[in-house]
């Protein structure tokens, strides 16, 4: 990874490497239902505090 020292290097990175990104993302709609990560409630938590503003 490339040495990241500030907001706009971390931009810069995710810029350079979208494809990359894109390519080995995965969709949460191609998780199987039992699949440890969706069954952890800690991301409902997260999302909740952070996108609902709970």
């Amino acid at each position: 990874m490339a040495n990241i020292r500030s907001v706009q290097d971390y931009k810069d990175f995710l810029k350079d490497n979208r494809e990359l990104l894109h390519k080995n993302a995965v969709r949460i709609e191609d998780l199987s239902p039992d699949d440890d990560w969706i069954l952890d409630e800690e991301w409902d938590r997260i999302y909740e505090q952070e996108f609902l503003n709970i």
